[in-house]
């Protein structure tokens, strides 16, 4: 999938992961399937069955999509509503701190507890000081420095202290110990005389299916797509692009792969270490590659301290705040006569709704309530 779109893509350095959206769907479809009698080898050729025509599916309607005016789209997202989307995108990666930690963030008391503090205070610092060091320091080196010193720190730090790998994987310090196994389980699974296809094409199955290509691939993907140009300045044919994500998405699931989608945070996170040339995307397919090929290779992930993964989320988010939050609040604050300044202020309020909304729903509603909000907005000021 990443390398068909690599090789078809405009943007360059696009990343396109699995969807997680889809999961809750083939989770949900896999409860149907069971509650109809499918049980053992044929419940799991039945599922991934559902997950490969959620793929289909998925690169089918993109498809389509591309068909349709997407180019002029941005013209419905306002740069105020683009901050608080951006924001949003922001926010969700500074939550990925917290979760590579092993930890869920909250306002509450008992994240100053000593066994949450000693984790989630010194990945803000490092987090806080690469971007700090990021905003003065244009080098290709800084990330792989900063990995490479912050692993090399624990790990010294580890062995003087007589830490096993285990005993700091257990406090949090290192990631958890990733087990691979052979891709080819999954392909002998993958048997069509198995699976009971009349349950998939089911009233009360197939709908779940068509939800997950949906809420998964092609929402998520010609909504991202709209917002890829402008948040990383970049001018996007989005046709060439939608075009260019259904044949990877269909070629992938007619091989047996998961559905995946252009993500803007992966891509983000992708960018701001390093990766802007198609270069970077391949040799990003090829390391997946690699360890579907050398399946022992995933127990390389649980030597990774949790700070480099937490610090470098930190970062990440703390830039995107700051780009779309803190600084139009402070060009807000310099607009010159009260009615420049009103006129200012409610669009950074407009930004500020649309954040919260992202963070208390969802990104898609938070994007839908935006548009009509802004466009009302904006009628009403003629």
């Amino acid at each position: 999938m990443q390398t068909v779109v690599t090789r078809l893509t405009g943007a360059g350095f696009a990343l396109a992961p699995t969807s997680y959206e889809v999961m809750p769907f083939l989770a949900k479809f896999a409860a149907v399937a069971a509650a109809a009698g499918v049980g053992g080898a044929s419940l799991l050729a039945t599922v991934l069955a559902g997950s490969l025509v959620v793929g289909l599916l998925g690169a089918a309607l993109v498809a389509l999509s591309a068909e349709a005016p997407v180019d002029d789209v941005e013209k419905l997202l306002p740069p105020a509503l683009q901050a608080g989307l951006f924001a949003a995108i922001g926010w969700s990666i500074f939550l990925l701190a917290f979760d590579s930690l092993g930890l869920s963030f909250s306002l509450s008391p008992g994240m100053l507890a000593w066994a949450s503090a000693r984790l989630w205070l010194p990945a803000n610092v490092l987090g806080i000081g690469l971007w700090f060091v990021s905003r003065r320091v244009d080098s290709p080196f800084l990330f792989p420095g900063f990995i490479g010193m912050t692993t090399a720190v624990v790990h010294a730090i580890r062995a003087l202290t007589g830490t096993s790998v285990a005993g700091a994987r257990a406090a949090g310090w290192l990631m958890a110990e990733a087990a691979g196994a052979p891709a080819t389980q999954l392909y002998t699974s993958l048997s069509p005389a198995l699976g009971r296809w009349d349950v998939l094409f089911s009233s009360a199955a197939f709908p779940l299916l068509v939800s997950a290509a949906l809420f998964g691939p092609v929402v998520n993907t010609v909504l991202n797509y709209l917002l890829f140009g402008p948040l990383f300045k970049t001018k996007l044919n989005v046709k060439r692009e939608l075009r260019a994500h259904a044949a990877g998405a269909g070629l992938a699931a007619a091989g047996g792969g998961y559905s995946s989608y252009v993500a803007l945070s992966n891509t983000a996170i992708h960018k701001k270490v390093g990766g802007t040339t198609k270069l970077s995307t391949y040799v990003a397919a090829a390391i997946c590659a690699l360890f579907v090929v050398a399946h022992p290779l995933c127990a390389v992930v649980g030597y990774m301290p949790t700070l480099v993964v937490a610090a470098i989320c930190v970062y990440i988010g703390a830039d995107f705040l700051y780009d779309n939050l803190a600084e139009p609040f402070a060009a807000a604050l310099g607009e010159g006569g009260s009615g420049g300044l009103g006129r200012a202020l409610s669009a950074v309020a407009g930004s500020w709704a649309v954040l919260l909304l992202c963070v208390k729903k969802d990104m898609l509603l938070g994007t839908v309530v935006g548009v009509l909000g802004f466009q009302v907005a904006a009628r009403l000021k003629k």
